[in-house]
């Protein structure tokens, strides 16, 4: 429809002047009646001041307006407002004036609205008198045209003080093409103000009278648009305006929203009831609502009888309407009302909303607050990991601090990090589904207290049972970032692998690695007892795989399967292709472990285990006797005064086949074991009881050591590493280990088929010297001697032990022996001891032939004599040259002279040879 231009005069309607709502007949009425009472015309004058000057004071405008959607029946009404002056004039749309119209315009307290069904809200009734103000006011209608004039008035009753719409008569005004009605108001001077004011008042008339659908004021064009529950206030073609609006009978409730952007909802700070068009009755809350509630005449109250309760309704649908993340500001808050209506209509609203299901869940669907918990701050991802199993939980957009307070105000029951945790008690889910929550739940564990709170929070296990809290669970670090599927321990209360999140160290939950829990005694404890070993040893030696362990001790218990059927302790079986089984002897305890076991775990696992490829090792950190299954190891310990503290050692060296100790020597010189061959309980057994060709490894000498060459034989083939193991192969202990191991050393220096030069035997005697003074050889256990080494490289039968440096070249050769490389009277006097022989110095007497020259030891030529030999010579020195001794030997009659270099007699002179 085009906009229509309101017509300031018009042209004459087919009526002329003709009368055609009777207004004469109704004019001579009314006079009748105030000739017939003093009163009555100034009780009718009183009653429309009041009402124009208090009633509907400022509310022109709005009771025009409500004229015009009650003209507009079938809705779609438009209005047209403009100003001409000191004219005021309000053109509309739909049902013309009617004969009723007309009488109820004059009758002052008169409505015709019954006879439009109820629905209308100001059909030229009272609200009319919202114009009586004017001086004069002309209702143009395409039915008919009335006016009325003060002055006329005035004049027709011969008073001033008449009431100015009591008296109408007919006007041949017509209303502008495209409307019905238009009702001209002579404002006179306030014309302009009250005008200026309107199109701040068109929006929410548009809203209150949904039976208008634009209103124009001058060049400004309004219009409301509606889609479903959004309705726009478009001014000139741009919104001015956007509410959501939810219907229930004849009551709106509405709130305003952006119109641009995200479109959140705008939050009314403080609005008045409105039935349908705005009263005095202040409401102090977040919506709109737009009613049709009874309302005392001025329109400004509700009536006393009113059932203000009905007015709540559709207030939940707004709330449902709004986005989750703003219900909360629909919500009353429990601020003191403004009056009885505000009272009555808060209570109802907080009572609606505590049964409505307008509050959404994780779940997706929307339940009443009384059957609603809250979480304070729940995060998006916890409430969608929990949707399947916490239905009731609210929504994570309404879980912020201010939502969740409105939803407790609403009757929601508010719910902590401890009610969630016994909520959670009775969900069954797979463990990636508990590491979610825990991942999810970590933002709102913030301090102590919220962790502790979650003391009972359902942890799955390894083992398929569910703890409550985190305490005394352990959760196995490689076992959580393990790539391939591995079976559990079932002796640690392990966190299931899959559920594990860091959320759980912070709940007491405690970290431990495949080594821990391979040492843990419960594995121990378990293996001992259980049944079968079948899923025990699968977990353990998933386990080994996992951590790439070379070593889990103290678990060879553990049963395998072997290759005949049966299971076996690990320690007790070999790989099949293990070199070990290659130098036993036949008739080994060992068994051999089934292939199929080794193609699932691989050879380096179940060596770690503890199966056989080589020579195993036994470890005891904190020993406490001989009692570690080891051959002869009750002897070894008792060379000890002080008992080891620790025991490492290789085991079942006593299974070795005695002609493969070449073979046994290449494996034990693995790295695994070489070291052990160094010291301790295998170097002490090796050397004894391992034999190359019939001859124990300590009676051994490797090729290249030449020290002990004609003494010992060589032993051919033998690794570097298993050198220690031979004679003289660790310095600090070179020599006999024992008195029996003295006793053949001995025997060896007296064996006369043997060639050993006098410098092997000299250090042979220094290492038997040392043997004895380190308290590993007793002399008194040794057996007699028959036989010693000589200094001329020689045996004899008569042996005397050099005790003086000048012995030696004072005594015959073929009975002279050494304690050492040098000559130390004590050493000499330990020999002596051994080999049951003289010294020197007790059973030989002799000295210098001839006088020689004394000479001063200052001397340039004893300095040089000195400095030549290293000898130190101080205070009397005989020079001789030559310097030669005459010696007797006790039992010997016959004298033996020699040439020497040095000798000191009886009186401690010293006498050196300087040539001839």
């Amino acid at each position: 429809m085009a906009r229509p231009t309101p017509d300031s005069g018009g042209t004459p309607n087919s009526f002329g002047t003709v009368d055609p709502f009777g207004t004469a007949d109704l004019r001579a009425a009314t006079l009748q009646t105030w000739r017939s009472s003093h009163t009555r015309m100034a009780e009718d004058a009183a009653a429309e001041r009041e009402l124009s000057d208090i009633g509907y004071r400022g509310r022109l405008l709005t009771e025009l307006a409500a004229n015009a959607a009650d003209a507009a029946v079938e809705g779609d009404g438009c209005l047209s407002i403009a100003c001409d002056g000191t004219i005021l004039r309000f053109a509309n749309t739909g049902v013309p004036l009617t004969r009723d119209g007309v009488e109820s315009l004059t009758a002052l307290r008169v409505s015709p609205k019954a006879s439009l069904g109820g629905q209308t809200v100001g059909h030229f009734g009272v609200g009319f008198r919202s114009t009586a103000f004017a001086d004069r006011v002309t209702v143009a209608s395409t039915s008919g045209s009335i006016e009325f004039d003060r002055q006329r008035s005035a004049a027709e009753i011969g008073s001033d003080d008449v009431p100015a719409q009591r008296l109408a008569w007919p006007s041949d005004a017509v209303p502008p093409t495209g409307f019905t009605t238009q009702v001209a108001v002579d404002a006179g001077s306030a014309a302009a103000a009250l005008y200026a004011g309107f199109a701040e008042q068109v929006p929410d008339l548009l809203l209150e009278l949904p039976a208008l659908r634009r209103i124009d004021v001058g060049e400004e064009s309004f219009e409301r648009r509606t889609d479903g529950d959004r309705v726009d206030i478009v001014r000139n073609g741009e919104t001015l305006a956007r509410w959501l609006v939810a219907r229930a009978g004849s009551t709106s409730w509405m709130v305003p929203t952006r119109a641009h952007g995200a479109g959140g909802i705008v939050p009314l700070d403080d609005d008045v009831l409105r039935s349908p068009t705005a009263t005095a009755v202040h409401l102090s809350l977040p919506a709109r609502v737009i009613t049709n509630l009874p309302l005392t005449p001025d329109r400004r109250d509700v009536h006393p009888d009113a059932d203000v309760a009905s007015a709540a309704a559709g207030y939940t649908d707004l709330v449902a309407l709004a986005p989750t993340d703003q219900k909360h500001h629909l919500i009353p808050r429990p601020t003191l009302p403004a009056g009885r209506t505000a009272a009555r209509l808060h209570e109802q609203i907080l009572a609606d909303l505590r049964v409505a299901r307008w509050a959404p869940t994780v779940g997706g669907d929307a339940l009443a607050p009384e059957r609603v918990w809250v979480l304070p701050g729940l995060p998006d991802g916890l409430g969608s990991v929990l949707a399947d199993v916490l239905d009731p939980l609210a929504h994570p957009d309404l879980s912020h601090p201010a939502g969740a307070a409105a939803l407790v105000r609403s009757g929601a029951r508010q719910i902590g990090l401890a009610d969630l945790a016994d909520e959670l008690s009775a969900v069954d889910r797979e463990p990636s589904w508990w590491r979610s929550v825990y991942a999810e739940l970590a933002v709102l564990v913030q301090t102590g207290d919220d962790a502790a709170e979650l003391g009972a929070l359902p942890i799955p296990r390894a083992d398929g049972r569910t703890h409550r809290g985190a305490r005394g669970l352990f959760v196995l670090d490689e076992l959580v970032h393990a790539t391939d599927r591995v079976q559990p321990p079932n002796w640690l209360p392990l966190v299931h692998p899959d559920a594990y999140d860091p959320l759980l160290d912070r709940l007491g939950l405690e970290h431990c690695g495949v080594a821990d829990a391979l040492a843990d005694p419960a594995l121990r404890a378990a293996i001992d007892t259980a049944d079968s070993h079948d899923e025990l040893s699968a977990a353990v030696l998933d386990l080994i795989v996992l951590g790439d362990l070379d070593d889990a001790p103290g678990l060879g218990a553990l049963e395998l399967r072997a290759d005949d059927g049966d299971d076996w302790p690990a320690d007790e079986l070999l790989l099949p292709d293990a070199p070990l089984r290659a130098v036993l002897v036949a008739d080994s305890p060992f068994g051999s472990l089934d292939q199929s076991v080794v193609d699932r775990y691989g050879p380096k696992a179940l060596r770690a285990l503890g199966v056989g490829w080589g020579f195993a090792v036994v470890h005891d950190d904190l020993a406490t006797g001989p009692d570690h299954d080891l051959p002869d190891e009750e002897q070894w310990w008792e060379t000890h005064e002080v008992p080891p503290e620790t025991v490492d050692a290789v085991r079942d060296l006593d299974l070795v086949d005695p002609n493969r100790w070449r073979d046994a020597l290449a494996l034990l010189a693995d790295d695994a074991t070489a070291p052990l061959l160094a010291a301790g309980y295998t170097r002490w057994w090796l050397r004894r009881y391992a034999e190359i060709d019939a001859t124990p490894l300590r009676n051994l000498r490797s090729v290249d050591d030449t020290r002990f060459a004609g003494l010992f034989d060589t032993a051919d083939d033998v690794p570097a590493a298993a050198s220690a193991l031979l004679v003289g192969g660790i310095d600090e202990t070179c020599g006999p280990d024992d008195t029996d191991d003295a006793q053949s050393w001995l025997d060896r220096l007296g064996d006369p088929d043997r060639t050993v030069a006098p410098g092997v035997a000299a250090r042979a005697h220094a290492a038997l010297v040392a043997a004895v003074g380190s308290g590993r050889v007793d002399v008194a256990a040794l057996d007699p001697i028959d036989r010693a080494r000589t200094l001329a490289g020689t045996v004899t039968d008569t042996p005397i032990i050099v005790d003086r440096p000048w012995w030696a070249s004072g005594v015959p050769a073929d009975r002279a022996v050494l304690s050492g490389p040098t000559v130390d009277a004590a050493d000499a006097a330990v020999l002596a001891e051994i080999l049951d022989a003289d010294l020197a110095s007790h059973v030989c007497r002799g000295g210098p032939v001839g006088d020689g020259v004394v000479a001063d030891a200052d001397s340039a030529e004893i300095v040089a004599l000195a400095a030549t030999t290293g000898r130190i010579l101080t205070g009397r020195v005989v020079v001789h040259r030559p310097l030669t001794v005459a010696v007797v030997v006790e039992g010997d009659q016959d004298e033996h002279r020699f040439d020497v270099p040095h000798w000191v007699d009886g009186a401690g002179t010293v006498h050196v040879s300087v040539g001839r």
